[in-house]
């Protein structure tokens, strides 16, 4: 008792996020018939992988003291530019790969170069980025241009076993950023940093270097995103990524990470997602209206919000 006490202390935020999850799936469980069966399940881990893939990367940036409000426009204009240069060849399938990752972290360099050398908060930095590239994508289109490849499409719908290839790739990814952050000097120089800059600065700590990671990472898994989103659409869809950065941030603070950095972690924000994406899951099973979806939604982000306690030094 004594050493469990200070592990639930520790871990009430994990502990209240995985047990509301629980708490739902009974609730859908008795709900609807629906809610508990197989393809119910798979359908709802592979869309989790959508918005887990890029909360992911939110969380490395919001460790450091930082935040990114680009990361919905960033994969809008992935969409649009993968389906473009991909154009339903399939041999142009990794060409557009390739160019699609490269565009996602040359945008991390931007607002990593932009906050590092001109001192600019990461919200005005990334805030200015949001409204640039969404500017670009509805200049490349503002109605569905494009088209995946055949292998595209077919990767949609690829399993592993009883698991759609999308969600493993996002468990891989997370059980990597576990031992990145857990085992590595770069994972403790991105706690570092949000801890305290100055401190990491004079504690030798290359704080510039450390922000170049985490932002070409946020970066990168929202094109990856983008690429995800082309193999369900099948086409460019300048829809795509509306309110993702709001989805996002709600989901990493959900999972317990702090807004000012240093304190959070993988496991808390995999909790947020599949909290929000059962959630999603559930108010459809139960056919709730899409104007009370949207209250209920919001209503869980205020409650996020207000469970969250920081204290500062």
């Amino acid at each position: 008792m004594t050493l469990l006490l200070p592990f639930l202390r520790r871990n009430s935020r994990l502990i209240a996020v995985y047990s509301l999850i629980g708490v739902m799936i009974v609730v859908g469980a008795l709900s609807s018939d629906r809610f508990l069966t197989d393809r119910n399940f798979f359908n709802l881990l592979r869309q989790t992988a959508f918005i887990g893939l890029v909360a992911l990367g939110q969380m490395l940036v919001i460790l450091t003291g930082g935040i990114d409000l680009s990361i919905g426009s960033l994969v809008k204009l992935s969409v649009l530019v993968s389906a473009i240069v991909m154009g339903g060849s399939s041999d142009n399938t990794l060409l557009a790969l390739v160019i699609t990752l490269g565009l996602g972290a040359l945008i991390g360099v931007i607002h990593a170069t932009i906050i590092n050398y001109l001192n600019i908060s990461p919200f005005i930095v990334t805030l200015a980025s949001y409204v640039i590239l969404r500017g670009l994508s509805l200049n490349i289109s503002t109605s569905p241009i494009g088209k995946a490849s055949r292998e595209a499409l077919l990767f949609y719908d690829e399993r592993i076993g009883p698991f759609a290839v999308l969600f493993v790739l996002f468990v891989v990814i997370a059980l990597i950023l576990i031992f990145v952050l857990r085992r590595t000097t770069f994972g403790r120089y991105i706690y570092a940093l949000g801890g305290n800059a100055e401190v990491a600065r004079l504690s030798g700590i290359p704080i510039r270097r450390v922000r170049y990671g985490v932002y070409i990472l946020c970066s990168l898994l929202a094109s990856a995103c983008g690429l995800m989103w082309l193999s369900r659409m099948g086409v460019g869809d300048p829809t795509i990524g509306d309110g993702l950065e709001l989805d996002t941030i709600t989901a990493v603070i959900i999972g317990g990470t702090s807004l000012f950095g240093g304190r959070g972690g993988v496991i808390g924000t995999i909790g947020g997602v599949l909290l929000l994406g059962v959630l999603a899951n559930l108010m459809v099973m139960l056919k709730v209206q899409q104007q009370y979806q949207l209250l209920i939604q919001g209503a869980v982000i205020v409650a996020s919000v207000a469970l969250y306690r920081e204290e500062r030094a």
